[in-house]
């Protein structure tokens, strides 16, 4: 099996593990990974195989299969797999101070670029991103809402 991307893991490897949502997630290296993280994930894919200690969802994401639940998710990862219209429910889907980490191929059926994910998430910080011939990764945190003024002080 090939190793989860060095540019996801140098930016996760210090995150306090939650709930992970890993779609399109091909033969689960990223899934397998945080796992042994100690996230709880759900791995989606149209093809999947079970993996020990992690839930798999078979569903065709292109035919909206599995719906992406509100405020839900602590981290989603999408690597290497473009899909505009996930883009939405994918930042609906992030809590407060949760992560995406994205990456698409440049050319191809699937072919994306960083300015597509900035445009996606406007405002979200980001942890880690870049783009060469072959590639776009975005990995980013979305910001805190603001809190409320306490009435009381």
């Amino acid at each position: 099996m090939t190793s989860p991307a060095i540019e996801l893991t140098r930016s996760l490897e210090h995150v306090t593990p939650g709930r992970a949502l890993d779609l399109a997630c091909g033969r689960g290296r990223h899934a397998i990974w945080l796992r042994d993280k100690g996230w709880q994930v759900t791995a989606v894919d149209q093809v999947i195989a079970p993996m020990e200690g992690i839930t798999c969802v078979q569903a065709d994401l292109e035919q909206e299969g599995f719906a992406i639940e509100p405020q839900a998710w602590d981290l989603i990862v999408v690597w290497l797999y473009w899909q505009s219209s996930l883009l939405p429910a994918i930042a609906k889907g992030i809590i407060p101070g949760g992560i995406v980490a994205l990456a698409g191929k440049m050319e191809g059926r699937f072919a994306t670029s960083l300015a597509n994910y900035r445009e996606a998430f406007q405002g979200w910080h980001e942890l880690s991103t870049g783009e060469d011939h072959h590639n776009a990764h975005f990995i980013a945190r979305r910001t805190q809402p603001p809190q409320a003024a306490n009435p009381n002080s």
